[in-house]
């Protein structure tokens, strides 16, 4: 008995192969910048404010 992915499964996978793609050859520095972005426009795009450091 074979197990079906859900649809959420298989749109996860298509993300995370995407992710892979995208960020496969960067240096770690790069690689941080990449994710520094990400942040960047997900925190304009839902009103957040990035902290650099929590006192």
């Amino acid at each position: 008995m074979g197990k079906k992915c859900s649809e959420i499964e298989k749109e996860i996978d298509r993300i995370r192969l995407q992710i892979y793609e995208e960020t496969k050859d960067l240096t770690p520095e790069q690689h941080v910048e990449w994710v520094k972005n990400i942040g960047e426009k997900f925190a304009k795009e839902y009103g957040i404010q990035i902290v650099s450091r929590a006192e």
